[in-house]
């Protein structure tokens, strides 16, 4: 069965080129495509493949001491849905107009940012 990963984690990564070699060849090594964004920021991906790969890409993932709290979302759909697997390192994980790498993340993630809502608390 095929499904689609998706997910994001805000957290300091000190060598976002070796994180970035790290899940090109993971992500490979298990079939799968997709984007994936890596930058000092942090970690954005959407991947599709194999649903068993994607369980064993999620677990190796959340072994990065950063992602160890990472939230995957599952979505239909396939790996059939991406031309091929790209994996690139970028100055922003996130792109903010007129940014000049104008926030901060810790541990905690963004430093000084909102307070997360879940859908019910948004009127």
């Amino acid at each position: 069965m095929q499904k689609i990963l998706l997910y994001y984690k805000f957290t300091p990564i000190a060598d976002p080129e070796a994180v970035k070699l790290w899940q090109k060849t993971l992500a490979e090594s298990l079939n799968l495509r997709g984007r994936i964004l890596v930058s000092r920021h942090g970690l954005n991906g959407t991947v599709g493949g194999n649903i068993d790969d994607l369980k064993v890409y999620a677990k190796a993932t959340k072994e990065y001491p950063g992602f160890k709290d990472i939230v995957f979302k599952w979505s239909d759909g396939s790996r059939e849905d991406f031309p091929r697997l790209s994996v690139k390192h970028r100055r922003e994980l996130v792109g903010f107009k007129n940014s000049d790498d104008e926030f901060e993340v810790d541990d905690n993630g963004v430093v000084g940012g909102g307070v997360h809502l879940k859908p019910k608390q948004v009127v």
